[in-house]
């Protein structure tokens, strides 16, 4: 005789990790949210910092020039004094060297000017600018401390997400691999180990944990009638559940994600024209509905996986 095993504990673990995934993505929601409030205030008050930022280095561009300028002015007036020894004994040299002398200390005096104008213009700014970058640092602080909290719950989240998706496909392996056992027509459907790789393989892992759930379902229910076990019209509306189960996880898991990272994380138009509150509630509906919905699709396999086991006489 083929031994079924009972693997209706896998499936519970699921169920419970469904539980708690759900609670940390609420919390993760909520935290998402506080985060949004510091970063939207941030985002709003850059303009008007970076406007700030931009003024300052204008009033600043001047200052390097102004500086070579009384540098060069000031060496050409010390080299100028120091070759009046040189002409002394020639009146009319000595005469047009005073007039240079004069031109560039005039010349000196008018640069000094210039650069103490500049540097008290930028004394003036930096006061001025100060206290607009000291805000606009404490927003930033504000918003990554709020990012922080953020991103430690959606670790959890992910994390818990990752081993209920390895509990599951544990759950199905163990599951295809019973109907191996008890129905010969299996050995031409997809192996067992499909249940894992079927998760791994990118674009895939869209449709193929669909589609292997939904095959050991079917096969399982129809051995199940084909033994007499259960009615042959007890089948109902499975096929539209199954499917709903899946388009709810890819809206939740696929299509939200990437909603919530355009809206938070982005400034495009995302983030400034859908309703950041909504798009979290939409977010915690649709992960409410998928995981729910997913506890049910549990719990009607293992109901099916126990008749199986209790029928194991009949296989």
């Amino acid at each position: 005789m083929k031994k079924i095993s009972n693997n209706a504990l896998f499936g519970r673990l699921a169920q419970i990790l469904n539980v708690v995934i759900l609670l940390f993505f609420i919390l993760s929601v909520i935290f998402l949210l506080k985060f949004d409030k510091e970063n939207v205030v941030m985002v709003n008050s850059e303009p008007s910092f970076l406007k700030a930022k931009d003024h300052l280095h204008s009033v600043e561009h001047p200052l390097k020039q102004n500086q070579a300028e009384v540098e060069y002015y000031a060496y050409k007036l010390d080299t100028l004094t120091q070759h009046q020894a040189a002409v002394a004994k020639d009146k009319k040299a000595v005469k047009a060297l005073q007039e240079d002398i004069d031109r560039t200390k005039k010349t000196l005096g008018e640069k000094e000017e210039a650069l103490a104008q500049t540097e008290q213009a930028i004394a003036d700014e930096r006061a001025a600018f100060e206290p607009i970058e000291a805000e606009y640092n404490d927003m930033v602080a504000q918003t990554e401390a709020a990012k922080k909290n953020y991103n430690v719950f959606l670790c959890i989240t992910v994390i818990l997400f990752v081993l209920k998706v390895l509990i599951w496909a544990i759950w199905n392996y163990k599951n295809s691999k019973n109907l191996r056992a008890v129905c010969p027509w299996m050995e031409k459907a997809t192996a067992p180990s499909w249940a894992f790789w079927g998760w791994i393989i990118p674009v895939y892992n869209l449709i193929k944990p669909y589609t292997f759930f939904n095959e050991v379902y079917e096969e399982t229910e129809y051995a199940l009638t084909d033994k007499n076990v259960i009615p042959a019209d007890s089948k109902g509306d499975n096929d539209f559940v199954l499917g709903f189960w899946w388009g709810m996880f890819l809206l939740a898991v696929c299509v939200m994600s990437f909603f919530l990272f355009s809206t938070f994380f982005g400034e495009g138009p995302a983030f400034y024209k859908l309703n950041h509150t909504s798009v979290a509630v939409a977010a915690i509906v649709l992960w409410c509905v998928y995981l729910l919905m997913e506890i049910v699709v549990i719990n009607k396999y293992n109901k099916m996986n126990k008749l199986m086991v209790d029928n194991e006489k009949v296989f």
